[in-house]
């Protein structure tokens, strides 16, 4: 497989499986229940992870994964990010979705992706 092949398998994969696992994002849901699912997924699918899958809530603003045995569950008005990285043959995809189950955080939520829309347009060919 080419490089550009396996970067774009990784990419398709990534994306594929975060929306995946976004779905699963619902108040009392265990938090190693996501993890385990997009390790297996990734597996399943034929990739492998390219770090532990992190969910972060509210003020933990990156890098938390579930440890063995973890009891942590998605509460009620959380704000929940959930990042994976995919590796096919080397070439690595990291992909992130947040959920907002916090009404009141809906704007907050709204800017930002409206800000990484924006910035996704400016990229072309050749622009530094």
């Amino acid at each position: 497989m080419n490089e550009e092949t396996a970067l774009l398998k990784a990419g398709r994969m990534a994306s594929q499986v975060r929306d995946e696992a976004v779905s699963l994002v619902e108040i009392g849901k265990p938090v190693i229940e996501i993890c385990e699912y997009v390790r297996s997924r990734v597996k399943e699918l034929g990739g492998r992870q390219a770090f532990p899958c992190n969910i972060d809530i509210d003020h933990v603003a990156a890098h938390y994964t579930s440890p063995i045995g973890d009891t942590t569950r998605i509460q009620d008005n959380s704000l929940v990010k959930v990042d994976i990285g995919v590796h096919v043959d080397g070439y690595i995809a990291d992909t992130a979705k947040t959920v907002c189950l916090n009404p009141a955080l809906n704007g907050l939520v709204d800017a930002a992706e409206a800000g990484l829309e924006a910035a996704i347009k400016s990229v072309k060919s050749g622009v530094r």
